[in-house]
């Protein structure tokens, strides 16, 4: 009784396919892998597992053809009684999420998120940018930059208003430049603060009041 009761359980174990198990198409995605879907193909007849994979695999790069397309979770039922026929195949479909070409797609519409409460023509700075190892961030500045311009913000440059700040700072101390006095309304100029930053699965942009120190937006695109 005991044998015909681990046989039984040894066959319902092998209902999903356990064929290399090490292969990548049956691990679970990685974090810089992006499910499209669960994909399931039954098309009413048995095949190796091997098969399914290749068959659900082609299914898969048919319907995403402009992306470069994996097999993950990948399984397949077996029939009963039999040790070589499987079917039907599921799997989870997924693609590599490069950060260096998701930020470019992202960028725009966190900029167009973050700043909705911000009426157009209002003068902003870039105050912090943080990007990946391996990322260019002046170019990443510049596509901001042009992005907010084109959105018909004011960009003031940041290095501008931290040597306002030091030529304040020198002229509370009594020692200034008469030519080059600050006046108040020298960083009123400034309405926003803005930050960005990149990671592996995400851009997140902050847009902060300068004169409040509120936050006025915060947009977060996942990858």
């Amino acid at each position: 009784m005991k044998t015909l009761t681990k046989f039984f359980m040894a066959a319902l174990l092998a209902g999903m396919c356990s064929f290399g198990y090490a292969q990548e198409y049956m691990k679970d995605p990685e974090p810089n892998e992006k499910v499209l879907e669960v994909m399931t193909i039954d098309d009413g007849t048995w095949h190796a597992p091997r098969m399914w994979y290749a068959e659900l695999l082609k299914a898969a790069q048919d319907k995403y053809p402009s992306k470069t397309v994996y097999i993950r979770n990948f399984s397949c039922g077996r029939a009963v009684g039999s040790s070589e026929n499987y079917g039907p195949a599921t799997g989870k479909v997924v693609y590599i999420v490069d950060p260096q070409t998701q930020w470019k797609e992202s960028v725009s519409p966190a900029m167009d998120k973050a700043f909705r409460n911000v009426r157009e023509g209002s003068r902003i700075a870039i105050d912090q940018v943080t990007v990946l190892n391996g990322m260019d961030r002046e170019e990443f500045k510049d596509r901001i930059i042009d992005i907010l311009l084109d959105k018909g913000y004011k960009i003031i440059a940041k290095e501008y208003l931290d040597k306002l700040y030091e030529e304040q700072l020198n002229q509370q101390s009594g020692v200034y430049n008469e030519r080059t006095t600050v006046q108040e309304n020298n960083f009123s100029a400034v309405g926003y603060y803005v930050n960005v930053k990149v990671t592996e699965t995400s851009l997140r942009v902050q847009v902060i009041n300068v004169s409040t120190g509120e936050y006025e937006g915060n947009a977060t695109i996942t990858f």
